[in-house]
């Protein structure tokens, strides 16, 4: 296995990881909306990032673009944002990576079966895109810009019609659907054989999910602005006391089960860390990488 960390598309975030004493990085190149930086802004820093990655040895692990609505109101493809997947499965090209991370947005215009068929033609596309420029895709299990196919339920329909498709697995997402203990011990027993790809990421959580709720929220601040004083809507107001993303090793993730889990099938890919807490920034945040790799160190046989 090798051992790898989330980092913003920069030369910085190489030597950061060599510091770590970390393998790869993976860029998430998001859209704007959600994180992301424009592609010309990351296409103009190409030439700089794979020099710095030879420079380093730390190797590019995979790129992702996900809240990715590429899929309008009748289920056709966005041609925009086709050519928005194309091109960062271009620019992973370009940088060695060997993964392309994936996700489809739900449609609320059209039925579950449509979306389903629609989803199906469209990874079909961008699994023969990426497997042109040699890499393989691993569609995310995350709830972020409305990504639907992330459960057994949508693998049952999608993973066997969309061949060469792939997981990309994070257990912390499983709580979502699985409640405060989560789902991610069955979901890796039935589906370990499709995992591709790997993020290690800690949670606790109390009580079910809000983070549907909070996505739905999200997006309608996007749509509708002077929504954000109102009860309820307004940003940075209130107190979460419901979940948090600390380091893996002091979550409530029984991570010796689940590597279990990954060594039953043979699993040998990338585990990318995932630092995404509100209260684990700056020099604490920092701490509590280098307390995950060291923790994922020793269950990596």
């Amino acid at each position: 296995m090798k051992l790898g960390i989330i980092s913003p598309a920069e030369v910085q975030s190489f030597d950061h990881a060599k510091e770590l004493g970390l393998d790869f990085v993976e860029f998430d190149c998001n859209p704007p909306g959600y994180f992301g930086k424009p592609i010309p802004e990351l296409q103009a820093i190409q030439a700089d990032l794979k020099a710095a990655s030879e420079r380093t040895g730390v190797e590019v692990g995979a790129v992702g673009r996900w809240a990715s609505r590429i899929l309008d109101e009748k289920g056709q493809v966005i041609p925009e944002e086709w050519e928005a997947v194309k091109a960062i499965i271009d620019f992973g090209a370009y940088l060695g990576a060997k993964y392309y991370l994936c996700s489809c947005a739900y449609v609320k215009e059209i039925s579950y079966y449509q979306n389903i068929t629609c989803a199906i033609k469209v990874l079909k596309d961008i699994v023969a895109y990426a497997k042109e420029k040699g890499m393989e895709c691993a569609i995310v299990n995350c709830i972020m810009g409305d990504n639907f196919i992330r459960t057994p339920e949508q693998w049952k329909l999608v993973l066997s019609e969309v061949p060469g498709l792939g997981i990309k697995y994070d257990p912390s997402h499983s709580f979502v659907h699985g409640g405060q203990n989560g789902a991610y011990l069955e979901e890796g027993l039935e589906w370990g054989a499709h995992f591709k790809y790997c993020h290690i990421k800690g949670v606790i959580q109390r009580g079910d999910s809000q983070e549907p709720d909070m996505w739905y929220k999200r997006g309608l601040l996007e749509k509708y602005p002077q929504l954000q004083d109102e009860p309820g809507f307004a940003r940075g107001h209130g107190d979460n006391n419901w979940y948090d993303n600390p380091p893996a090793g002091i979550d409530v993730i029984n991570w010796r089960a689940f590597f279990a889990i990954l060594y039953k099938y043979g699993y040998d890919g990338y585990l990318a860390i995932e630092p995404h807490s509100a209260t684990w920034r700056g020099e604490k945040g920092e701490k509590g990488v280098k307390y995950t790799i060291k923790y994922i160190r020793d269950l990596m046989i």
